[in-house]
């Protein structure tokens, strides 16, 4: 029987696997390196990955055992490659935004482009706004691809769209974190819509020979890519 190995989270895991199994294809959900590991170890040739808000890098040796192409739904558009593209998008100033399907390749979110599905980004929409967005948008598209991806023995049909823009990676996100000494409060504003504010960073403020911290007043639930964690 054809297979998925579904590199997920958690989270993610009780919308994404019914239309998968709907569409007649047995589903392995992985989401530590560990469990990717052991799904491996009886792989087929009817056996094909598929990776959805994973936190996990999958390494070229480990792509290079499948007999066709790994899928990966990236949650930005392609001019935003790498990390928190939601953050950059909003930094910039964008109107519109995408999720993007793509082979996986041994360089992240470098493969060729099967779809880069757009929408438009609410007016005055921040971070949090914006990934819950983008995470339901993901969903949807997951559930249109899910009869080809089931399709194990078939490529999707790659779109010709092409990668643009420097890869994000943690030194960028942090750079837009780091207020320096004498922000003016348009900058201020703008980089707080798009960073956020969260239990693992904060904007910070240098002065007086310190550094200072933005404390959180949000209440809630944590939402970490438009999933509430806790």
């Amino acid at each position: 029987m054809p297979k998925i190995i579904l590199l997920t989270q958690p989270e993610c895991v009780a919308f994404l696997v019914p239309g998968l199994r709907a569409a007649g294809v047995d589903v392995e959900v992985a989401v530590e390196r560990e469990d990717l590991t052991r799904a491996m170890s009886t792989l087929s040739p009817q056996t094909r990955l598929v990776s959805f808000a994973a936190k996990v890098i999958v390494p070229a040796a480990v792509l290079g055992r499948f007999a066709g192409p790994a899928y990966n739904f990236h949650p930005g558009s392609p001019e935003y490659p790498g990390l928190f593209p939601s953050v950059h998008a909003l930094y910039d100033g964008q109107s519109e935004f995408a999720v993007t399907l793509h082979e996986m390749a041994p360089q992240v979110d470098s493969g060729p482009i099967i779809a880069a599905e757009r929408f438009p980004i609410p007016s005055g929409a921040n971070r949090l706004v914006l990934d819950q967005l983008t995470l339901k948008m993901m969903v949807a598209a997951f559930e249109r691809w899910a009869p080809s991806l089931a399709a194990v023995a078939t490529p999707l049909p790659r779109s010709g769209e092409s990668w643009r823009g420097p890869r994000r990676t943690r030194a960028d996100f942090n750079a837009l974190c780091d207020l320096g000494e004498s922000p003016t409060a348009e900058e201020f504003a703008r980089r707080l819509r798009a960073v956020g504010e969260g239990p693992e960073h904060a904007l910070t403020l240098t002065g007086f020979g310190r550094r200072f911290s933005l404390v959180s007043d949000a209440a809630g639930p944590v939402v970490r890519g438009g999933l509430k964690v806790s």
